[in-house]
């Protein structure tokens, strides 16, 4: 396949980029308003307890049980509301019918007209009372922003202060503002650096405009991929970091091995071949490594995970055609005019690095000292993920300069947290009044529990109640009152089943520890497969996923360190929870496992390129890294720019999505490309290479090799 691209790209190259033009116009074309197409959060599973629970309520009652907006009224300048006014009373029923005529709301709930829940919705102070929204649609999550945004518009007072808060106010329209933001200040900076390690204009732009491309491949393949299966907003983020970074290195990649090849041939055809043979080797192979480390993510049934699995998977995958397609199809025809423009006389940071090859060489004459050295230092930056404290998104959580988030602490501080973050228990079966009495009175008394309402009748044979808990929603103390309600709160005639936001929490740990083994297996399976068709060793492949789970221990220690115990609050600005966040904990293994193969590819491809050449294992290992030293060093700063830009978001998991990526980048190119992997290489010695012979004729059938 190489081949017949090589052959393409030198004899076509009008035509590919003209169709590569083309199919640029149709998606920017086709894939326009990409988010209109993607739903919001997707962190729950339809089949958990808490899922069904809700669903079966909804189905009943017409609307879900807890309100998803909620209306906090109090008077302009503050003071006491003065409910005996009818001014204030006809206004205040005024925004409810507002409230009730907006999308998706099946019902509200107007103090002033519900003799049963009235009271308890105005505060104690006599300065504000609140408004609940309950939505009637079967989709709160893809429809509760719409809803708010409805509501907005038709709650508006002048006479009364109305804030908003609830789960339907949540931020997931905040990811579209992210995007924008964050390509606005990567592009600038990589364009900056780019100069600085081309040293030439023209070089510079070829990986920039790969980027490009990709960003708007992705435009066309996430309408299309929501066609097929509900996919997360947040993918469309992640995607497009994705798509540029890895369309950066890949094209740095290209360019630097062609002007390498272009030193030695010149601007000829065997130039142009080796390149593609050597480097586009290398790119099409760590596509596909990527692509098959996030792949594994979408055996999770949360919607978050698989649609970030296939939307990742995607984008490596076209990053890398891309790349081999359009970048070798510009050098043919610029040829020596790749460098030019040049702004400085001088090796460029792309060409071969005597410093890295003695350093190669200094790593291989002390390889236990630094083999040891470097994992106790990983391993210790490590230790602090065995005090991980996970957490989720909620309403805690929404970032402290959204109004909604000032709205629901003063909700919870004068209402309690039932309002909005109620825990519901449904009873599903034959339950006597008497026996619903019961069994209030005793999840009441359950640890944890502060208050709670008496059941209420959905049909006949389904009833629910809410129960407020003590501590925040996702605080230990509230999880165990869950447990413990569905394990004393059996009913021998009826089923009781636990809904609401620490319900919820509760099932998705459960769900992402039962899909873990299969998924880690899915991921070392995929990259021992492909890691041994690339090199023919079984060796080299083992080692690799030792030293990316040492890569990966690292990074997510740092992420605790950074988020859960606050170092690097200031810097970061952020806002959020004293903890990990779980589902983003579950895809930061995937990618950085991902990524951190990604460079073991890119080094032991040109490690092996040596050794098939007939050097030594020793001095395979130095030229290898010694010719990558520098362009891997500068891929790796490159893409963790594009990584950190995501960070400027106020969501607080997008900011650990945004670091944990960087520092695994970091890590892998520098304390393991440059420590671990040349000292295990000269400890292993030949036998880095060895398979059992029947795998070796397998490799050497259907591997990869150079043409």
């Amino acid at each position: 396949m190489l081949e017949r691209i090589a052959r393409l790209t030198w004899q076509r190259p009008k035509l590919v980029l003209a169709l590569v033009g083309v199919f640029v116009v149709l998606a920017a074309t086709l894939g326009r308003g990409v988010e209109d197409h993607l739903k919001p959060a997707g962190f729950t599973e339809s089949a958990s307890e808490s899922e069904r629970s809700t669903a079966l309520l909804r189905e009943e009652l017409g609307y879900d049980p807890n309100p998803e907006i909620v209306l906090l009224v109090r008077p302009r300048g503050g003071g006491r509301l003065n409910l005996r006014s009818p001014a204030v009373r006809r206004e205040i029923d005024r925004i409810s019918d507002g409230l009730a005529r907006a999308k998706h709301v099946g019902r509200v709930v107007n103090p002033l007209e519900d003799p049963r829940r009235g009271p308890s919705l105005i505060a104690q102070d006599g300065r504000s009372l609140v408004v609940l929204g309950h939505l009637s649609t079967q989709d709160p999550e893809s429809d509760g922003g719409e809803a708010a945004e409805d509501a907005a518009r038709r709650v508006r007072s002048a006479r009364l202060d109305v804030g908003m808060a609830g789960f339907a106010t949540s931020f997931d329209d905040q990811t579209r503002k992210d995007l924008t933001k964050a390509e606005l200040i990567a592009f600038p900076i990589l364009a900056v650096l780019l100069l600085i390690v081309f040293r030439a204009v023209v070089a510079a732009a070829i990986p920039l405009a790969i980027g490009v491309i990709s960003i708007v491949a992705m435009f066309l393949v996430l309408p299309v991929m929501a066609e097929l299966v509900d996919t997360s907003l947040y993918a469309q983020n992640i995607a497009t970091g994705l798509s540029l970074g890895l369309a950066i290195d890949y094209g740095l990649l290209l360019v630097s091995r062609y002007r390498e090849e272009l030193e030695s041939l010149g601007p000829t055809r065997e130039a142009h071949r080796r390149t593609i043979a050597t480097a586009g080797r290398a790119v099409l192979f760590s596509g596909f490594t990527v692509a098959a480390a996030l792949a594994g993510l979408v055996v999770f049934p949360q919607q978050f995970l698989y649609s970030i699995a296939i939307a990742g998977s995607f984008a490596a995958i076209t990053s890398a055609l891309v790349a081999i397609l359009v970048v070798p199809s510009l050098l043919a025809l610029l040829g020596e005019h790749i460098n030019a423009f040049a702004i400085r006389r001088g090796p460029a940071v792309s060409a071969e690095s005597g410093g890295w090859y003695r350093l190669t060489r200094g790593v291989m004459r002390r390889p236990v000292a630094v083999a040891l050295g470097s994992s106790v230092l990983l391993l210790a930056v490590a230790a602090p993920l065995f005090s991980t404290t996970p957490t989720g998104p909620n309403i805690e959580a929404v970032p402290r300069g959204l109004p909604s988030a000032e709205i629901t602490d003063r909700i919870d501080s004068s209402y309690g947290r039932a309002i909005t973050q109620a825990i519901t228990v449904t009873v599903d079966g034959e339950a006597s009044d008497a026996q619903l009495r019961g069994l209030q009175r005793r999840i009441a008394e359950t640890e944890g529990i502060e208050n709670g309402t008496p059941f209420v009748r959905a049909s006949r044979r389904t009833a629910y109640a809410n129960f407020g808990a003590e501590a925040p929603p996702l605080a230990a103390i509230s999880q165990d009152a869950v447990k413990e309600i569905r394990t004393n709160a059996a009913s021998p005639s009826a089923q009781v089943l636990v809904s609401g936001n620490t319900a919820r929490f509760v099932d998705e740990k459960q769900s992402l520890l039962d899909h873990a083994p299969t998924v880690a297996a899915i991921v070392a399976a995929a990259t021992l497969v492909l890691l041994f068709m690339l090199t023919g060793s079984i060796v080299l492949p083992v080692k690799t996923l030792i030293m990316n789970a040492l890569t990966l221990g690292a990074t997510l220690g740092i992420i605790v360190l950074a988020f859960q115990e606050g170092w690097l609050n200031a810097p970061f600005d952020y806002p959020g929870p004293a903890a990990v966040e779980l589902n983003s904990l579950a895809f930061l293994v995937a990618i950085i496992f991902g990524l951190a193969t990604d460079y073991a590819v890119l080094v032991l491809a040109r490690i092996k390129e040596q050794h098939d050449r007939g050097a030594t294992n020793e001095e395979a290992v130095a030229i290898g890294i010694g010719r990558t030293g520098r362009v891997i060093t500068a891929a790796a700063v490159m893409i963790s720019v594009v990584f950190l830009a995501f960070a400027v978001s106020p969501i607080f998991f997008m900011k650990q999505i945004a670091l944990g990526q960087a520092v695994g980048v970091l890590i892998d190119a520098t304390i393991v490309r440059a420590l671990l992997v040349p000292a295990l290489m000269r400890l292993f010695g030949d036998w880095n290479w060895w398979a059992p012979a029947p795998l070796k004729r397998v490799q050497r059938r259907y591997g990869f090799h150079e043409v």
